[in-house]
């Protein structure tokens, strides 16, 4: 009776982990168990989640010990969405949506060199928390796992900062 039970339990583990979710949007960086990314892993949500399909991404950027001017997201050349420089945001915000949005002075997208540029109005002092919120994002039309790089530009010293990456899985 005990091996049968521990058997269903299995199954039941197994078909829950490889079944499709119900729940469409994806969020946080989830266990990385390999790869150079798992000790700068950063938090993430998404409003769908899905290939194929418009998107909203929001993705952390964690409290800096200096002031930012400028934050620049690079992605891999197998990502081919596109994204919608009209509608990027900052917020100051530790929680994935809500929080208070930021002027933004410029957002730009270079196709070439894969990266998003945001430029807020102002510097954001240090230690705060924030979120880069990707509006009308074109998700690619195959599912997988798509690794962000983020970089900030300090306000001091001209020099990009590495801060983590965004390991984003798409349905």
């Amino acid at each position: 009776m005990i091996k049968k039970l521990g058997i269903v339990s299995c199954l039941a583990v197994a078909c829950a982990v490889i079944s499709p979710s119900v729940v469409r949007a994806q969020s946080n960086a989830g266990f990385i168990l390999f790869g150079g990314v798992k000790d700068s892993a950063l938090d993430y949500c998404l409003d769908n989640g899905g290939s194929s399909r418009t998107d909203r991404y929001y993705l952390e950027v964690k409290p800096q010990k200096f002031k930012v001017s400028e934050i620049i997201i690079t992605y891999p050349d197998h990502f081919t969405g596109s994204f919608d420089t009209s509608d990027i945001k900052l917020r100051i915000t530790d929680q994935c949506r809500g929080g208070k949005d930021l002027e933004v002075a410029s957002a730009t997208w270079d196709k070439e060199t894969r990266r998003v540029t945001v430029i807020p109005k102002e510097a954001i002092p240090s230690k705060t928390a924030l979120r880069v919120v990707l509006s009308n994002v074109r998700n690619p039309d195959y599912s997988g796992f798509y690794q962000f790089d983020g970089r900030v530009l300090r306000a001091d010293i001209p020099v990009p900062v590495y801060i983590g990456s965004w390991v984003i899985t798409l349905d």
